[in-house]
């Protein structure tokens, strides 16, 4: 098992997906792998390797109200994909990264993608309002999504 976090720490609500991670690193016993990934981009592919169960988490924007939690299966997450909206807050990200394992003839992993929409993405390590209401329930949907997979 193991947890796949996506973001950057230094861009307001992006980094909560790390310090959801982070968290959970010290809160979950047996602790899972945990992987500070940053923006791995097709890097991700690599990450995915292995038998093992994963959850993947990022935060995402223009996707619903900041603070929503979206939970999918991870062959679904392909699905997502549309020209005009991204599940991600960045370009080239989880969504496309698995449709682009799917064309490689690649077999995606069992596990969760975790995500959370946030609101603020400036040069700061705060997170928004929304996503600090938000960041307890977060956690614990993921905890709930690692006690699924076990």
């Amino acid at each position: 098992m193991k947890i796949i976090a996506l973001g950057n720490r230094n861009a307001g609500d992006d980094g909560a997906a790390i310090a959801a991670a982070e968290q959970l690193a010290f809160d979950t016993t047996p602790a899972p792998e945990i992987i500070f990934a940053g923006r791995p981009g097709t890097g991700l592919l690599d990450l995915l390797e292995g038998n093992e169960p994963v959850i993947l988490l990022d935060v995402v924007q223009g996707s619903g109200k900041p603070g929503t939690i979206t939970i999918l299966p991870l062959s679904e997450l392909t699905q997502r994909l549309a020209p005009t909206a991204q599940t991600s807050s960045h370009g080239f990200g989880p969504t496309e990264v698995l449709s682009l394992a799917k064309a490689l003839g690649r077999t995606l992993p069992e596990g969760y993608f975790v995500g959370i929409e946030g609101e603020e993405f400036q040069a700061s390590n705060a997170f928004s309002t929304a996503l600090q209401q938000a960041f307890l329930r977060y956690v614990n949907t993921i905890q709930q999504m690692l006690s699924r997979l076990r």
